[in-house]
């Protein structure tokens, strides 16, 4: 048992310099720049990426960067003139491998009209814009971005109008969001926090150590993912303000309970670090099963097989942990260091008759509510569309929307194989891709296809093709002045071909996973084997079902582990169930609501259920040990409750409504999925409040019908 008879006076002066030191070493060791790569969805060791690695193997065409160039007219010279000279910039990009426009590839305008392959490639649906094509290679997908951009505002004009679209450049622009949210909302998140902590408690010391204690926690945090190898990612952007609420959630209910202990004595004579050491016991039972609790919260997500989740519950995990040292090991010693008389706020007895009433018609008006939102969970949109992770009317959704419409702006690879196992090389097996080629095309959520038939077919116009054969022409079109085209699309042993797919956002119907299941079938219906699929779309249509997945699975199983809990801080099997009751409205009111309200549910606002669970199981945690302390007291069924109510409900409100405020600055962001995020986490903290101060006392009570008197 620690004890604080030995402290030096001024330790919380060390603490601040502890402080310091930990910004010290996260500046100068701690890369703070998220990382996203365009398959920042899964890692290679995901089964689900696997098969796009095989296909890229396979067919080592590098990825490729659409630059959609429109005009009144992309016929006129002049338009063609201002194409070559940008094509040439593009091209003279370290990273870009080749490049393909209507100045390079076909002989000229009407030549890439007529061709099926160039058409398909070049020439948007609308007949208004072109595309410069780009093949790129992976590396340092950040500076390729930022060089394409710089050339395209160069060109860029009224009658020149340029937008870009591909998996690099969309995971630049999350990458961009991320870090300006990063940096932001961390200053904005202290400052904020800080504001609310000396209006709560009046105090610049204790604000001062809320401050410091909540920092240290995200700076070890930071330090410890580091030293780990785990760099910041799609998910941990958000981890600094999740581990931050954390720990300030333990230091509200202990400084809560630190003002309640000095009003049981005289608090001129009370010694500030007996009462701060009191204050320590009396709540670290209580925060150590909130940590836990937490922690199960996070781990559910390492059962997840996409990064990005599993991310974050590692990260979530050792945050959370991190987060209950510091606030047990810093923040007593600014306790020791603040008066307790000079902080207080709102004194307990104005409240007191308020809280022993029983608040039936409220818990039912909550429990009716519940039951309308949970029809919206059915209605949950867990595979959102690309364009849903960026905001309406700006950049680089309207970039994206409009490449989307002329051709589709999500890539997806379909590798094919002969039913009998066969080569694709002979004039029968041309003829069927044809027929297979154009099957794709006429799916509604299809925009280009391109395949080995388009190509071959663009061999045959070229001078005196038909005096070779399709496997001479093959050959011919393998080697390297023809820069070995033919090998993005056939094979080596001519045994599968690959299909490029530029897939429809904009009007797609149905979830990605039953549109790929449907392209499948026509693949068969052809008389092809579906060997391989790939592609950003392919992957993250398998998100979005380990998303949906793991809303189902995860918070069932997070009810199982927290019944247990339950069980083990109650004593009482009422209570447990009670407890449990009373934590599951929270996942039916957020995702209910989110269901109703038609709301997508995307990588990074998913998560947002399990902060939620872990800050409602908290808040219960506490209620409940207060009741166990009135209970010792000799007070029993209802007086218990209420007492415990009492004691505990402003740690509850003052602690959700300052997570609240928090997430909430999240809906400043530019980023529509961190905005989804915060808005999520606030909605879940009205249904914390509600149902941990109103349902779960009338559900614990151990007699309904009778009403105890409550000692004043």
């Amino acid at each position: 048992m620690i004890t604080f008879k030995d402290k030096l006076p001024g330790r919380h002066w060390l603490m601040l310099a502890l402080a310091v030191l930990l910004f010290g070493l996260v500046a100068i060791f701690v890369d703070l720049k998220p990382q996203v790569t365009e398959n920042f969805f899964f890692s290679p060791s995901d089964s689900e990426y696997k098969e796009s690695a095989r296909i890229d193997k396979i067919f080592p065409s590098g990825s490729q960067l659409i630059v959609s160039v429109a005009a009144s007219s992309v016929s006129s010279q002049h338009y063609l003139q201002r194409l070559a000279q940008l094509t040439r910039q593009l091209q003279a990009v370290e990273t870009v491998n080749g490049a393909a426009s209507l100045t390079d590839g076909p002989k000229d305008f009407a030549d890439a009209e007529k061709s099926p392959f160039w058409k398909r490639l070049l020439i948007a649906e609308n007949g208004r814009s072109s595309n410069v094509v780009l093949f790129a290679s992976n590396r340092d997908g950040e500076g390729l971005i930022r060089r394409v951009e710089a050339i395209v505002d160069k060109f860029n004009a009224k009658d020149f109008r340029i937008n870009i679209a591909g998996a690099q450049y969309v995971a630049e622009m999350i990458r961009r969001s991320l870090k300006h949210d990063f940096r932001v909302f961390s200053l904005t998140s202290v400052l904020l926090f800080g504001a609310a902590a000396w209006l709560l408690f009046r105090s610049l010391k204790l604000t001062l150590g809320i401050l410091v204690t909540c920092t240290s926690a995200v700076l070890a945090t930071l330090l410890v993912q580091s030293a780990v190898g785990e760099k910041i990612g799609i998910l941990t952007a958000n981890l600094g303000t999740i581990v931050f609420v954390v720990t300030l959630s333990h230091l509200v209910y202990m400084t809560f309970n630190w003002q309640t202990l000095a009003r049981q004595g005289d608090e001129e004579e009370v010694d500030s670090r007996s009462l701060s050491a009191k204050a320590w016991r009396m709540t670290l039972p209580a925060s150590f099963w909130s940590m836990v609790c937490a922690s199960l919260g996070f781990g559910s997500l390492l059962l997840v097989p996409a990064k990005p989740l599993r991310e974050l519950g590692y990260g979530g995990v050792e945050g959370t942990v991190i987060a209950l040292c510091c606030a047990y090991l810093m923040y007593p010693s600014f306790l020791e260091w603040a008066r307790p008389k000079k902080t207080q706020t709102l004194p307990d007895e104005r409240w007191s008759k308020f809280w022993t009433r029983k608040f039936a018609w409220p818990s039912v008006a909550i429990l009716l509510v519940s039951v309308g939102l949970s029809f919206g969970i059915s209605r949950l949109n867990t595979d959102p569309s690309l364009l849903d992770y960026f905001k309406k009317g700006r950049e680089p959704r309207d970039g994206l929307l409009y490449v989307d419409r002329n051709g589709g702006s999500n890539p997806l690879t379909l590798v094919i194989a002969a039913a009998n196992g066969d080569k694709l090389d002979t004039k029968e097996e041309y003829d069927k891709m044809w027929n297979l080629q154009e099957a794709l095309e006429e799916h509604k959520g299809v925009g280009t296809v391109l395949s080995l038939p388009v190509l071959m077919d663009e061999g045959h116009r070229q001078p005196f093709a038909f005096l070779f054969g399709w496997d001479r022409l093959l050959k011919i079109m393998s080697e390297a002045k023809h820069d070995r085209i033919a090998s993005t699309f056939v094979s080596k042993d001519r045994k599968l071909a690959a299909f490029y797919l530029r897939m429809d956002e904009q009007r797609r119907d149905k979830p990605r996973v039953e549109v790929v299941n449907d392209l499948k079938s026509i693949v068969r219906k052809q008389g092809f084997t579906p060997y391989l699929v790939g592609g950003v779309y392919q992957l993250q249509g398998a998100l979005a079902k380990l998303v949906a997945s793991s809303l189902r699975t995860g918070l069932i199983w997070l009810l199982v582990f927290f019944t247990g809990v339950a069980l083990i801080v109650g004593r009482n099997i009422r209570v447990a169930i009670a407890m449990i009751f009373s934590l599951s409205l929270v996942p039916i009111w957020m995702l209910g609501g989110i269901g109703l309200l038609r709301i997508p549910v995307d990588i990074i606002s998913a998560p947002a259920t399990n902060v939620c669970i872990g800050m409602a199981i908290d808040s219960m945690v506490h209620l409940v040990f207060g009741v166990k302390r009135a209970q010792r007291d000799g007070k029993e069924g209802w007086s218990a409750w209420a007492a415990g109510r009492r004691e505990q409900w402003r740690g509850i409100v003052y602690s959700d409504v300052i997570i609240a405020a928090g997430f909430a600055i999240f809906a400043l962001s530019n980023f529509p999925p961190t905005q989804r995020f915060g808005l999520v986490v606030v909605a879940g903290t009205v249904i914390d409040i509600l149902a941990n101060l109103f349902l779960l006392p009338l559900l614990g009570d151990a007699d309904l019908k009778t009403r105890h008197s409550v000692a004043k």
